[in-house]
């Protein structure tokens, strides 16, 4: 496409002012060589070069987006009113026909192969939704789907309250409109380790939502019983330009089936606390089952054992789905682990290959049964 006269609008300024008093900041290094490093609610931007920087400009009335790159001195002069007019490419962000349906309609939660879906009917649709709805009980998550015309929402479930985000449709992109009156926030780790704030104002009943979501993954829209407002966090622009194509070359090919996707394993809860039973037949005394929330303090303690001893890596933003499913492993196998070095080698090798979220386990079976016995009681 052809570049064109791009006219410097108050809101692209001030971004460019809040670039420039960010770049010349003193202090620790700057984080600006990536894409979206700087972002803000009309865009978002990086260098790709030594002074080269590019930006994205989504137009307020949110039908055009221009790719603009500049020189940092042309920041400067944009910031300091010296600049009114650059060249820049200028493309359409509403369409004005759906595209040709192609594929299958696509559904994404978490950042490994096997936490996403290929959808072939409605039904495993919404079983994957109600999944992922039943662990949000335990924490937020994020959830994409894209539609067979590529169309995308993102959604962000907590428990009963959903909030959705329309990137990318023939109606454009916006946000779901709950109860203006609230003010409170929750956050979210994104798909890249990233932390996202989402208002309670945004968010609908689940139900609401799981019919919108439906409707999406069919239509490419969310339907009418659903109000969006126009508008979506600068986090979340990029995503538009990102297709099922592009999504499935970052991770592979999608399991077809829910059985092969990583839903099983996280729709499976640590077991219920099981109170003691006072066996008045023993000579003995017998040592009460740990509850829940006495496991999932254990993983964590044994978590920073291994770190403090560079024994292990995890991923950011991991560290509660961790210790819910190692708490899971240590009600079954943690006390044998810590008398069978058998017992413990097969833990320290399930830590490393099953837990979702640790990179890497160096430890070894011995190592892993001393940190256990150091990490049981607090």
């Amino acid at each position: 496409m052809s570049e064109e006269p791009f006219y410097i609008p108050d809101d692209f300024r001030a971004f460019m002012q809040r670039v420039v008093a960010y770049v010349d900041t003193p202090g620790e290094e700057k984080f600006l060589d990536a894409e979206d490093a700087l972002q803000d609610e009309t865009g978002y931007g990086g260098r790709v070069g030594e002074q080269d920087y590019k930006f994205q400009y989504i137009t307020a009335d949110g039908l055009n987006k221009w790719e603009l790159p500049l020189k940092e001195a042309a920041i400067r002069d944009i910031a300091d009113g010296l600049l009114v007019e650059i060249m820049g490419i200028k493309r359409d962000i509403v369409r004005t026909k759906q595209r040709a349906p192609s594929g299958e309609p696509l559904l994404v939660w978490g950042e490994y192969h096997e936490d996403a879906l290929s959808i072939s009917s409605d039904e495993q649709f919404t079983a994957a939704l109600d999944s992922l709805q039943l662990a949000s009980y335990d924490a937020p998550r994020m959830l994409r789907v894209w539609s067979a015309h590529d169309d995308q929402c993102v959604a962000v479930i907590k428990g009963d309250a959903v909030a959705l985000f329309v990137v990318e449709s023939i109606e454009g992109y916006g946000t779901s409109i709950g109860d203006r009156s609230r003010n409170e926030s929750f956050e979210v780790v994104d798909h890249e380790g990233q932390t996202m704030t989402v208002p309670w104002a945004n968010c609908i009943s689940w139900p609401i939502a799981r019919k919108g979501l439906l409707y999406f993954m069919r239509h490419g829209e969310v339907g009418q019983g659903i109000e969006l407002d126009g508008s979506i966090p600068s986090q979340l622009l990029m995503m538009g330009d990102i297709d099922r194509k592009s999504a499935l070359d970052m991770r592979g090919s999608a399991p077809s089936e829910l059985k092969r996707s990583s839903l099983p394993r996280m729709s499976t809860p640590i077991p219920a606390e099981v109170s003691a039973i006072d066996e008045r037949t023993q000579p003995h005394e017998i040592e009460a089952p740990l509850t829940s929330e006495q496991l999932a303090a254990w993983a964590r303690r044994l978590i920073e054992v291994l770190f403090a001893r560079e024994l292990i890596e995890i991923k950011n933003g991991h560290i509660e789905e961790i210790t819910y499913q190692l708490g899971g492993l240590l009600q079954a196998h943690g006390i044998e682990a810590q008398e069978s070095l058998e017992t413990a080698d097969w833990l320290a090798n399930e830590m490393g290959t099953a837990v979702r979220g640790i990179s890497k386990l160096f430890a070894t079976g011995g190592d892993l049964q001393i940190a256990l016995r150091r990490s049981k009681d607090a």
